[in-house]
């Protein structure tokens, strides 16, 4: 199942490793039109075939840092909402690891459920659909939204892994082939 985040209830029931059937959402593909150029705002891309609607209130995930591999920042995307759109960065990568990973989505009735484990790792065609993107890169403080032209000084695409500490993202949407929690995802409501 393709794993989401900020709905009612989980699309998958929480467990240490879940895979994703071959032929959904194809995030590793950008699509097109638009380059992404710093100093300007990101491009604006269509959603991708077959986007399921996300919740109109992302999550937020925290960790003490994510390390992604092959990121590529993609463009803006308006996802579609029970009630309309809602407007995300869209990142690319191989492969994403978050230590010390929490994830806090509204839940029923009024409750909000917690993720938790020591480390996620989220890996194949893997794309994040962000409405706000707060880390430090070498320890200068990155704040990405779809509204803010795209930074100087941060690559549109590395070929090296690109570390954040102390990431704080609103998180409308997550697909990947695989996710894994080390050593287990832990699920509680507040």
């Amino acid at each position: 199942p393709t794993p989401s985040v900020g709905t009612a209830g989980p699309t998958a029931a929480p467990t240490p490793t879940a895979t994703a059937p071959r032929g959904t959402c194809p995030a590793g593909k950008p699509a097109q039109p638009g380059t992404p150029q710093p100093g300007k705002l990101l491009p604006k891309i269509a959603p991708e075939p077959g986007q399921p609607k996300v919740a109109r209130q992302p999550s937020k995930l925290t960790g003490s840092k994510v390390t992604m591999k092959g990121l590529r920042f993609e463009g803006i995307v308006d996802l579609p909402t029970s009630g309309g759109t809602l407007k995300a960065l869209k990142f690319g990568m191989a492969e994403a690891v978050t230590d010390d990973f929490k994830l806090v989505a509204d839940g029923p009735a009024g409750r909000n459920q917690q993720y938790v484990t020591d480390q996620l790792t989220v890996r194949g065609d893997v794309a994040f659909y962000a409405t706000r993107f707060v880390g430090r890169l070498l320890g200068i403080k990155i704040t990405l939204t779809p509204d803010l032209p795209f930074p100087d000084g941060i690559p549109v695409t590395s070929p090296i892994p690109v570390t954040f500490t102390d990431p704080v993202i609103d998180l409308a949407f997550v697909d990947c082939d695989t996710l894994t929690a080390r050593p287990s995802l832990a699920l509680s409501l507040s």
